[in-house]
């Protein structure tokens, strides 16, 4: 069962609806797995190496993923005062409001759910407990 923040929906009534569903697992001895994600910092924290890898992965041809790094490729500089800092390069996140970035986010996402291994002794993501 997905259950999502809504910007309608209070923090508690998630929670409310998280724990009538455990209670009714245990209730009927199922299994219950649990997965939360904070969406805002997963976006943000998109490494460029890592989604370089995942697409190769995933069996996007070498030429695409090649012009899809190198549209990805973004820098930046930081004023104090009238001073600007000289330009570096920005290696996490994906920009807001490119419309590419949506579907590679899933790419990342999809990439890190298929590594959550559930083992009876909990989860076991990328190795480590």
């Amino acid at each position: 069962m997905w259950i999502s923040t809504q910007n309608n929906r209070l923090t508690s009534d998630q929670i409310f609806r998280i724990r009538q569903i455990l209670e009714k697992k245990l209730e009927y001895n199922q299994a219950v797995q649990r997965l939360f994600i904070d969406f805002k910092k997963a976006y943000d924290s998109v490494r460029g190496e890592v989604l370089n890898y995942i697409l190769i992965e995933s069996g996007i041809p070498m030429k695409l993923v090649r012009l899809i790094m190198l549209l990805k490729e973004t820098y930046s500089t930081v004023q104090v005062g009238k001073h600007f800092s000289d330009m570096f390069p920005v290696r996490n996140g994906l920009k807001q409001g490119d419309v590419l970035n949506p579907m590679l986010f899933n790419f990342d996402l999809g990439y890190a759910i298929r590594r959550v291994q559930v083992k009876q002794d909990g989860l076991k993501f990328c190795g480590t407990h």
